[in-house]
């Protein structure tokens, strides 16, 4: 691991510390629209864009384009998808030489659609017939010497990847969207844990007793309306109502799920930041504000990304957490998850001046 003061520059005699993604990829149809409407409504096409997606498969590619050394394993269908997927990692310098492709099966295709008004999306999948990657598929001598691992679950493959990689000295990061307890058996094996406040609530969630499927249901609803400056009565969701957590509520979320293994937890608030819990202390970052808002496609993806190559950089954990905001706010500007993702100078002269939301 590079020490806290190592050069962000990388040498010829020394190679930038290997950021290895395991998980999910597809491509993602995205079309941005005068608004999503209701059922029987209409809208207006504005824009269409076709390029690779998923969650560890976005971190990868804003590593790559920050200039770190990111590599990608992914289960693709021997299709025209799967080759499309494969081609674009490679353009963007991503290493997929270990991608695991199968015969006979398709690859995974999503259509995004994008509100013009907020940048807000849904999502309409096509899952194809490619299964996840599993833990024969991995070369693990290979995994084992990636410095860093970034997974998006936590099944028999990601498990096997992280297990191998904690043990040989490397450090292992979970993106989570939503909380479920297959979730816990990793969670020993995590030098990083960077959640959503959907996953936050819903933790929390379980260990009162809710069930999570409406306690998710209900923040949702919660959330919504919480946005629309209306907030909901607790009253009519009964014992089950799950509130919404913000602010210092998800820093008390991040430092309960620090006591399940992770040595560092981090949830993410949209606009207001993210909230750190680690053995150094306890913070928050405040999110720098976009320069745009077209789509906020895959900047929970780049923050990742940013912030695994800002720590494998050298970078102490708040700057690392300053730069993936920063990323996350510029890949804002454009349609995709990956179009507006930049560069290392870019984002470094936008910090230089952007301001915060407060």
């Amino acid at each position: 691991m590079p020490p806290a003061d190592a050069s962000v520059e990388a040498t010829s005699e020394r190679p930038p510390p290997r950021i290895l993604g395991i998980g999910f990829s597809c491509v993602d149809d995205l079309v941005l629209l005068s608004e999503i409407p209701p059922p029987e409504g209409r809208a207006t096409i504005h824009r269409r864009l076709e390029q690779g997606g998923g969650m560890v498969a976005t971190a990868m590619v804003a590593v790559a384009r920050l200039g770190g050394n990111a590599s990608f394993v992914t289960c693709l269908g021997d299709d025209p998808t799967g080759t499309q997927i494969l081609d674009e990692f490679r353009a963007e310098g991503v290493d997929v030489s270990h991608a695991i492709v199968r015969q006979g099966q398709t690859s995974h295709r999503t259509v995004v659609l994008v509100d013009g008004r907020t940048g807000s999306r849904a999502f309409l999948s096509s899952r194809g017939t490619a299964p996840d990657v599993q833990p024969d598929d991995l070369d693990l001598p290979w995994v084992s010497r990636a410095a860093y691992l970034h997974l998006s679950d936590a099944g028999p493959g990601a498990l096997a990847a992280a297990q191998t990689v904690s043990s040989a000295g490397g450090r292992a990061c979970l993106d989570g969207t939503h909380y479920n307890p297959n979730i816990d058996p990793l969670l020993a094996h995590l030098e990083y844990l960077v959640v959503s406040r959907f996953f936050a609530t819903e933790y929390v969630a379980s260990l009162e007793g809710r069930d999570l499927g409406t306690a998710a249901r209900e923040y949702a609803v919660s959330l919504a309306a919480r946005d629309q400056a209306d907030a909901p009565d607790p009253g009519t969701y009964g014992d089950s109502y799950a509130p919404v957590l913000a602010g210092r509520d998800l820093l008390d979320a991040a430092r309960r799920l620090r006591e399940r293994g992770p040595r560092v937890v981090v949830v993410t608030e949209g606009e207001a930041g993210c909230w750190c819990a680690s053995p150094d202390g306890d913070f928050h970052v405040p999110a720098y504000v976009a320069p745009s808002v077209v789509d906020t496609t895959g900047a929970g993806d780049v923050f990742h990304g940013a912030f695994l190559f800002a720590s494998a950089s050298g970078r102490d954990l708040h700057a690392s957490l300053e730069l993936a905001s920063a990323v996350a706010a510029l890949k804002c500007r454009a349609l995709g998850g990956r179009t507006g993702s930049p560069d290392l100078a870019s984002t470094l002269a936008f910090m230089a001046t952007a301001r915060r939301h407060v």
